[in-house]
């Protein structure tokens, strides 16, 4: 049985909270496709995450929108699983 995206979600901000990092649900009006977390890092770099639920990927829209920010130098990535999530920030983490 795979985890609901929202508690993919919890253990991340959990994470995060316990770091000292925000985690932040981005979620902007009449704009469908972005990454819908914004973890930012105590140097200020700023990472989109867009989260699905275990087994699923994004949409061609969502692949979209990240690339469009990974053009403009913004770290963008997704993931269906918490634990490669945290792994991800935490290696951010260890390279500041």
């Amino acid at each position: 049985m795979s985890k609901l995206e929202k508690d993919e979600e919890a253990a991340i901000k959990k994470w995060c909270d316990k770091r000292g990092l925000l985690f932040i649900k981005f979620t902007p009006m009449g704009e469908k496709g972005w990454p819908d977390r914004i973890a930012i890092l105590p140097d200020g770099t700023h990472v989109w995450i867009e989260l699905k639920r275990n087994g699923k990927k994004p949409t061609k829209l969502q692949h979209h929108r990240m690339n469009s920010l990974r053009k403009n130098n913004v770290i963008t990535t997704w993931y269906d699983s918490a634990e490669e999530c945290i792994d991800f920030l935490e290696a951010e983490l260890n390279a500041i």
